[in-house]
């Protein structure tokens, strides 16, 4: 169980994939029903915790939180969206993303929270990344982040998900020795993937009907 151990200390982290032992702590976790969707089922009680799928009126908390984990890998400018967005995003007309809280008896208060959302590979069909997962650090050592894990690995398998994705900053070397441990594979290493990303100014760009006479005779 000595990952476990590692586990929490880390989990203000970009993660995810409970591949190994994360079931051995089932026996005292008490599953709860909660709503009538497929998903809603997901959600368990720990000693003082509960942790249950995100609602709109948690947005606000987790916006909240997303902050700290921003303050945490020291990029506090990194966040642009607002709790509103969050609100809309996820729980609008068309929801991008879904997510998972744990909520302090103690306090009554939303104290950390996994973000996900599905995408698909062409190769092998449905896969769920995750974004973000954050714990506030008087919470950890409380089995929150393993909790996490084990319920959006729930969550992968009832949509019949084949893989779990997440990125690592390259600074974070003990998050990327513990998600090796629990069976993660670096792609960049393993099969020369890179992980690339255009910005808004480079979409608004490539929207313009000009791109395409710009680039034809290049590419």
């Amino acid at each position: 169980m000595a990952f476990l151990k590692r586990l929490v200390q880390q989990s203000s982290l970009r993660i995810t994939w409970p591949t190994m032992s994360v079931f051995r702590v089932q026996q005292s976790l008490r599953y709860k029903s909660s709503g009538c969707s497929k998903h809603g089922e997901l959600s368990l009680e720990l000693d003082g915790y509960t942790i249950r799928k995100a609602v709109k009126q948690d947005c606000q908390a987790i916006h909240r939180l997303i902050q700290e984990l921003a303050n945490c890998l020291e990029m506090p400018d990194a966040p642009q969206i607002d709790a509103e967005a969050l609100e809309i995003d996820g729980f609008g007309g068309r929801s991008f993303y879904e997510g998972f809280v744990a909520e302090s008896h103690k306090f009554n208060q939303v104290v950390g929270y996994a973000v996900y959302y599905f995408t698909y590979s062409t190769w092998q069909g449905k896969s769920l990344y995750m974004e973000d997962m954050y714990i506030r650090p008087e919470d950890r050592k409380n089995r929150i982040a393993v909790s996490f894990f084990h319920l959006v690995s729930r969550a992968a398998l009832i949509e019949n998900c084949t893989r779990l994705n997440f990125c690592v900053l390259e600074s974070n070397q003990p998050a990327a020795k513990l998600f090796q441990s629990l069976g993660a594979v670096d792609l960049t290493l393993k099969e020369g993937w890179h992980y690339y990303r255009i910005p808004r100014l480079g979409i608004e760009e490539l929207a313009k009907p000009t791109i395409i006479s710009t680039f034809n005779s290049q590419i």
